[in-house]
C-alpha cells in the first residue's frame, strides 16, 4: 500500500470570503456552510446552516455532493462530508473545500484519514501562529495518506464511519445521564429536611 500526497489525489479549493458578519435571510438562494455546521458524525449539518440572498465577490467555488469541508484554524481540524443539496451551496473561509478524484479515491476514506488521529497530529504540527493557528494549504496538499485499492478504501471508510457513530452515541448518552444525575440531586434537595424548614418559615 503506497502513500501520496493529497494533492496527487484531490483538489483543495479555498472557502468563499464574506467580510462581515453573516445575516440569515430564510429565502435567500445561497446556503454558506461555516465551522459550525461540521457535525460531529463526519457530515455537513445543513439544518441550521445560514442561507444568503447573493454572494460577494467574484467566480465563488460551490460545493459539490462529496465534497469534504475542512476547518484549517484552531486545535482540532474538524472535517465533514456534503451530501449535496438542492440549493446552491458556498463554504465560508477560512474552511478550505477538498475535492477527490474519485477514479483513485473514496472521498469517505479521504475524510476518515483526515479525522484520524495521526493525521489530526500532523495537523497541529503544521499549523502556525500563537493566537488561531492555522494550517496552510501548501501544509494540506503535502499530506501523506495510505492509499489502498477501493475496495479495500471502502471498507475502512464504513468502519471508520461506524466508529464515529458509536462515539457520538456515547457522547449523548453520558449527556444524559449528567442531565439525570442533576434533576435527582434536585428532587432530593426539593424533599430535604432543610428545604421543608425554609418553606415553612
Amino acid at each position: 500500500m503506497a502513500a501520496v500526497e493529497l494533492r496527487h489525489i484531490a483538489q483543495i479549493l479555498p472557502g468563499h470570503p464574506f467580510r462581515s458578519g453573516l445575516e440569515n435571510h430564510l429565502q435567500g438562494g445561497f446556503i454558506v456552510v461555516q465551522p459550525r455546521d461540521l457535525g460531529p458524525d463526519g457530515r455537513v449539518d445543513l439544518a441550521s446552516a445560514v442561507r444568503q440572498r447573493t454572494l460577494p465577490g467574484l467566480a465563488p467555488t460551490f460545493l459539490h455532493e462529496r465534497d469534504i469541508v475542512l476547518q484549517p484554524r484552531g486545535t482540532r481540524f474538524s472535517a465533514a462530508l456534503f451530501g449535496g443539496t438542492e440549493v446552491t451551496a458556498v463554504a465560508a473561509a477560512p474552511l478550505c473545500i477538498i475535492r477527490v478524484d474519485r477514479a483513485r479515491a473514496q472521498p469517505e476514506y479521504v475524510l476518515a484519514m483526515l479525522l484520524s488521529p495521526s493525521t489530526q497530529t500532523t495537523l497541529r504540527q503544521a499549523a502556525v501562529g500563537t493566537y488561531v493557528p492555522q494550517v496552510s494549504r501548501q501544509a494540506i496538499e503535502n499530506l501523506r495518506i495510505e492509499l489502498p485499492d477501493l475496495t479495500t478504501q471502502t471498507r475502512l471508510a464504513n468502519l471508520a464511519a461506524l466508529g464515529r457513530r458509536e462515539r457520538e452515541l456515547m457522547d449523548r448518552l453520558r449527556d444524559a445521564r449528567a442531565r439525570f444525575y442533576e434533576l435527582v440531586l434536585a428532587e432530593a434537595a426539593k424533599k430535604s429536611p432543610e428545604a421543608h424548614e425554609r418553606s415553612r418559615a
